[in-house]
């Protein structure tokens, strides 16, 4: 391949992490372990390839069954000298409970976008398939757009928008909606704040999802010799349906380690991290937000 014999520069993270969650108006209280890494490979004749993964279990007190959850993409594409890139991804999201066996979701598509002074821009857009299948003659299909700006100053802001979009013959669209705004601050050498506001709905259950987090992370090598760096965030989510209203509140701690050239701005737990690298369907971006 061209890219084996040009020069290559490899990047990423992983962040391991435990969130506590409190349900409001009941007992039941719910700890998730997860862990998120995202990897990129990029030569200097343009071409850049990338994988990501995420994985969560949560243990629900009173409830004997786990809830485990798998994510992972895979993405390539190219860079041209005057910003814009394009490629191709493919994703895969698997939920599985002990005892009731698993649905997985599988989406494939295509991505642009451009980059300048800081400025990234991009969208997509691609299908969706289910395992076990929708009924026949129904179609998944996502598009979405995001937006970041990364500042000499020290600081990030962005935001995102997606629509998974179900339809078929002679039935309304059902739309899945996932909206999102999202930033980070260093304050001083080793302290950064973070934070993130994001919304989902399904607008013929007439359901809404709010969730809004902030958060704080320390850089450890600051006062040690280790790569890495710690986080809290303090998380509330607001579930809506026909009317009714829930809501729960999460503490999640992070320990984010950065591989190769580049690192992260914000823990890949965190609410902020769902806004500004979105993943490429409603559906899976909404669950990354909210746990």
């Amino acid at each position: 391949m061209p890219s084996l014999s040009c020069a290559q520069e490899f990047n990423g993270a992983i962040t391991l992490g435990y969130s506590a969650s409190d349900l409001s108006d009941t007992a039941t209280d719910v700890d998730t372990m997860t862990f998120d890494g995202r990897f990129g490979l990029e030569a200097d004749n343009g071409l850049h390839f990338g994988a990501d993964i995420s994985g969560l279990k949560a243990d629900i007190d009173g409830v004997s069954e786990d809830v485990n959850e798998t994510l992972a993409g895979i993405y390539g594409g190219i860079r041209f000298g005057n910003g814009a890139a394009g490629g191709l991804y493919v994703e895969t999201a698997e939920l599985d409970i002990d005892g009731l066996g698993d649905v997985s979701l599988d989406s494939y598509g295509l991505m642009a976008g451009y980059e300048a002074e800081g400025a990234r821009v991009s969208g997509f857009y691609g299908i969706s398939e289910t395992d076990p299948d929708l009924p026949a003659g129904m179609d998944i299909a996502d598009f979405g757009a995001s937006f970041s700006y990364t500042g000499a100053e020290g600081y990030t802001i962005g935001a995102s928008a997606q629509r998974t979009e179900l339809s078929a013959d002679g039935m309304p669209d059902i739309d899945i909606d996932f909206a999102g705004i999202a930033g980070s601050y260093a304050v001083s050498p080793g302290w950064t704040l973070f934070g993130g506001l994001s919304d989902a709905s399904i607008d013929l259950i007439d359901t809404d999802l709010t969730t809004v987090g902030l958060g704080v992370s320390y850089d450890l090598s600051t006062v040690t010799r280790a790569n890495a760096s710690l986080s809290l965030e303090l998380a509330r989510s607001e579930l809506e349906v026909a009317g009714v209203q829930g809501d729960a509140d999460t503490v999640r701690l992070g320990l984010s380690i950065p591989l190769g050239g580049r690192g992260f701005t914000v823990p890949m737990n965190s609410v902020a991290d769902a806004v500004l690298n979105p993943r490429h369907n409603a559906l899976t971006s909404a669950d990354l937000s909210t746990f």
